[in-house]
């Protein structure tokens, strides 16, 4: 079993903020499990979870990188959204700009892989 995470950017005013999900006031990525056994891939296992909260035609893939997940090294798949969407406040998620997010942002090796063009 790997973890996997996502999350959304969205740039306001220059500024990136990003969908994190809050679990004991914490803020964290969406992350979930990917069972390679069964044959899963990293991006399918995600979008799988992701289509129950987003519309997954309204996001666009912009960035992968790999991020440190309960001591593993994982993959992270940064989306851009094409229409402005409202985030599911009764479900943790919240929009947070990179400036308050440190210690989260810390744990992403942005140098694991190229930016997509």
């Amino acid at each position: 079993m790997s973890m996997v995470a996502g999350t959304i950017v969205m740039v306001n005013d220059g500024m990136p903020s990003y969908l994190v999900k809050y679990e004991d006031a914490v803020a964290n990525f969406l992350t979930v499990k990917m069972h390679k056994h069964a044959n899963e891939t990293a991006l399918g296992t995600l979008l799988r979870a992701m289509q129950n909260d987003f519309e997954l035609d309204n996001l666009r893939l912009d960035e992968l990188a790999s991020i440190k997940l309960h001591d593993q090294i994982g993959s992270l798949y940064v989306f851009e959204i094409v229409e402005p969407i409202e985030v599911l406040a009764n479900s943790g998620y919240k929009f947070v700009e990179a400036s308050n997010l440190h210690a989260l942002l810390e744990t992403v090796d942005m140098s694991s892989a190229p930016k997509l063009l």
